[in-house]
């Protein structure tokens, strides 16, 4: 180095600062080769953590599944069980309708189980061990009240199905006491329809599928039974008030005092008075007929027959269709008759019997209509 006037100045390094040149040098060469390593190893210790963090997410997702799965059979089974109570009031409904005198017990009320609170998750993301008990306390106590349920349904079923068949058995009855053959009157009831196909056997435990097959066929047969009972001539021909003025059987003839056979009765009313058939059926006769006046027939099936005479008007015709109803005519004076009245018969493969029996029969059945 030299001075400003030219002259050259010696700059000596003592070994004491070598020695310091040296060391920072090596504290220079160790910082960077350290900040380096940590460079280096830095993306390795993040992609550790983000396994990590992979693992503990998978975690919690398979924890959520587990619990989702949990709430959904519990949901399931929940349907399942209003199902289950919504066809027990059905059938209780069909009961109270078949056997209203033999009320039974109701439906068992449905106890609701409690909400699942939102599981909390401990530091791994698995579920806390209350609330998956809790989990499953339900399901338990849902399956429970399932099986209740289901027993309470088969009893019902059954009940229903013994009600329908009482009934069925009552209404024989009273068709026994018409001095009809309940077999006859009822075989198209009792016909079975077009059924067929293999037979499986029915697995271990089906007992409320086979009571409800049991049913329906049961509730089928009552059904045809009271199609039948609607086209029995049970019903009054005159709604309202009458007079009865004449029985049935040996009577005192009203226009030669003679005696004679009355094979019906004879309803007094004003003229004019609607007439309605006394049972659904097929109009075999509408017209004026000899001494009956103004006479309408109709053809009930199983050779029963109902006759309306002495009409002063006809509002019917041959061949038609008519329910219980129906207006076949108005209460009249035509005929051999001494005053407005209904001439009523109801015959029997074309025998009279007494009306009067058969308009009782309807009333002791009424559930028929």
């Amino acid at each position: 180095m030299r001075r400003p006037d030219g002259s050259a100045e010696h700059f000596t390094v003592t070994r004491k600062r070598q020695l310091m040149l040296v060391a920072s040098v090596a504290a220079l060469a160790f910082w960077a080769g350290t900040a380096t390593t940590l460079l280096t190893r830095q993306p390795d210790e993040l992609a550790a953590k983000e396994r990590t963090l992979e693992e503990m997410m998978a975690s919690y997702r398979a924890a959520q599944h587990r619990l989702n799965s949990a709430e959904r059979l519990v949901g399931d089974i929940a349907r399942e069980v209003d199902t289950v109570h919504t066809n027990l009031k059905t059938l209780a409904e069909s009961n109270d309708a078949l056997a209203k005198d033999r009320p039974g017990k109701g439906a068992p009320a449905l106890a609701r189980g409690r909400v699942v609170p939102e599981p909390a998750y401990d530091e791994k993301g698995q579920p806390g061990a209350n609330e998956a008990g809790a989990v499953r306390d339900q399901v338990r106590e849902l399956e429970a009240s399932l099986e209740r349920l289901r027993n309470t349904s088969v009893k019902a079923i059954e009940k229903t199905s013994d009600a329908a068949g009482s009934r069925i058995a009552e209404t024989e009855k009273q068709i026994s006491k018409l001095g009809l053959d309940p077999a006859r009157v009822l075989s198209q009831a009792k016909r079975s329809p077009g059924l067929g196909g293999p037979f499986i056997p029915a697995p271990a435990g089906a007992v409320e599928d086979v009571s409800m097959g049991a049913l329906v066929e049961r509730m089928a047969q009552w059904k045809g039974v009271k199609a039948t009972l609607q086209r029995l001539p049970l019903a009054e021909p005159i709604r309202g008030g009458y007079e009865f003025n004449s029985g049935f059987g040996t009577r005192n003839d009203p226009l030669n005092n003679r005696s004679g056979i009355h094979e019906g009765v004879d309803l007094g009313a004003p003229i004019g008075t609607p007439v309605y058939a006394a049972g659904d059926g097929i109009i075999t006769l509408a017209e004026p007929w000899d001494r009956y006046g103004n006479t309408v027939e109709i053809d009930h099936g199983n050779g029963i027959s109902s006759r309306y005479a002495h009409l002063s008007r006809i509002k019917v015709k041959d061949g038609q269709k008519v329910t219980r109803s129906t207006v076949i005519g108005l209460v009249g004076n035509s005929g051999r008759s001494t005053g407005a009245h209904l001439h009523y018969e109801v015959r029997v493969n074309n025998a009279p019997k007494d009306p009067v029996k058969f308009i009782s029969a309807g009333r002791d059945v009424p559930k028929a209509r």
